[in-house]
């Protein structure tokens, strides 16, 4: 069996949902720029921020092999151990939408 033919088999999905980040003070500014690295991330669209409570929300794209809520839980893990600056991630797991 060829390379190609495995692959043609693999089902990915798309995921879309919605996150609150609280962040240090001061350090969120190029907190999307850091999301867009993780793996399975696609889109990472700012939705709105608050510098008074250190927190910013996204709206994330995923893709992957896992169920929605696995892909979003797998992400919040990856950020939280690859960037110091983020202290928590919120996951709105009733509105993650397959695409």
């Amino acid at each position: 069996m060829k390379l190609i033919q495995i692959i043609e088999q693999i089902n990915f999905n798309t995921f879309e949902g919605m996150v609150r980040i609280l962040h240090e003070e001061g350090k969120g500014d190029n907190l999307g720029e850091l999301l867009r690295a993780l793996p399975g991330v696609t889109t990472v669209t700012n939705a709105g921020s608050s510098s008074d409570l250190g927190t910013m929300t996204f709206k994330i794209k995923l893709i992957t092999q896992k169920t929605g809520e696995e892909a979003f839980e797998a992400f919040k893990n990856n950020a939280m151990e690859k960037y110091s600056v983020i202290k928590n991630i919120e996951l709105d797991k009733q509105n993650i939408i397959e695409k």
